[in-house]
């Protein structure tokens, strides 16, 4: 839950950047001058290069929390699940060993299994 709540006050708070940064490019473009107009460019292009970029994270928080919460659902692991859940344990191993790259590597991989498995199962 604070996980959720962390990621709805993230996105008011670029939600309000966005708009009052976008503003001002606009007032920027609005004022002519070719210096002025190119930086009113970059202004607004900047909130839509971090929305961009920040979409693939949220997909992976919701999933991943999808992943997890059905993994302690105690649910009968099926066949399509085996990926998933071994990459998540090589994920575990990582965590224990302290070796944080791995873990990452292999938290995204069983993120990726498990979306596939959805798909397909």
């Amino acid at each position: 839950m604070r996980e959720r709540l962390t990621a709805v006050v993230l996105l008011v708070v670029l939600g309000f950047y966005s708009v009052t940064i976008g503003w001002r490019g606009v007032e920027l473009i609005r004022d002519g001058r070719p210096a002025a107009v190119l930086l009113g460019i970059g202004v607004v292009l900047l909130p839509l290069v971090l929305v961009a970029a920040m979409v693939p994270l949220l997909l992976l928080a919701r999933d991943g929390s999808r992943m997890m919460a059905e993994l302690s659902a105690g649910r009968e692991p099926g066949p399509e699940d085996a990926t998933w859940r071994g990459e998540l344990e090589q994920a575990e191993a990582c965590r224990v060993r302290r070796d944080r790259k791995g873990e990452q590597r292999h938290y995204r991989a069983a993120v990726r299994a498990w979306r596939v498995a959805r798909r397909h199962g």
